[in-house]
């Protein structure tokens, strides 16, 4: 296993540890010591990562993309002969991929949510930021450098609708069922089928 990769597991670890605490005891029935002890790691090991317990909950790591966002706006990362909205759709994916997604954390997430309701909008502000950080890289990648050009914007948003419908459904789905690159894949194919001729092309 690579460097990269464990750091990838032990921030999973610590994310999990700490949604499984929240949920069941809420933020304040644990402390990033125990979150700490439980997951064997020290505390300057979590704030290399995180900023704080908020943040772990909602798996909001510090510096996150930045490498990867750096080489999309270089025309690196996904290849440099898709349009714009499809390389956001391929970001995205390698972000997914990144990060790793897990359909037994949808419950639990959720569980997280109704139990502390004030990280949704921690999580919606969080969203918020991410997506104004691809917009800007979308801009440097394709030159979209004058004032006020709406177009980084109105692709990473709708590159936002498309992961948000694919994931919606993914997480609900039988396992099973294609998985959430083909999905969105498709999906991105149903946009712009919806988009250029309004007619159905359901799969």
């Amino acid at each position: 296993m690579s460097t990269a990769e464990r750091t990838r597991t032990l921030r999973r670890r610590m994310v999990a540890e700490a949604r499984r605490s929240t949920a069941e005891s809420g933020l304040h029935g644990f402390t990033i010591e125990q979150l700490c002890e439980t997951v064997g790691v020290s505390r300057r090991t979590f704030f290399n990562h995180f900023a704080s317990k908020e943040d772990a909950v909602l798996g909001i790591e510090l510096h996150a993309d930045v490498d990867l966002l750096t080489a999309y706006a270089r025309g690196e990362v996904v290849p440099a002969t898709l349009d714009p909205l499809s390389s956001v759709v391929a970001l995205a994916i390698e972000q997914v991929h990144a990060v790793g997604i897990d359909r037994s954390e949808n419950a639990l997430v959720r569980r997280v949510f109704e139990r502390e309701p004030a990280l949704v909008a921690r999580f919606l502000s969080a969203t918020d930021v991410q997506l104004a950080q691809v917009a800007d890289a979308v801009r440097e990648r394709f030159g979209w450098t004058v004032t006020d050009d709406p177009r980084a914007r109105l692709v990473t948003e709708s590159a936002a609708a498309l992961l948000k419908v694919t994931a919606d459904r993914w997480f609900d789905a039988d396992p099973d069922d294609p998985t959430f690159d083909d999905q969105l894949t498709t999906n991105l194919r149903l946009l712009r089928a919806a988009i250029s001729t309004g007619q159905d092309d359901t799969p």
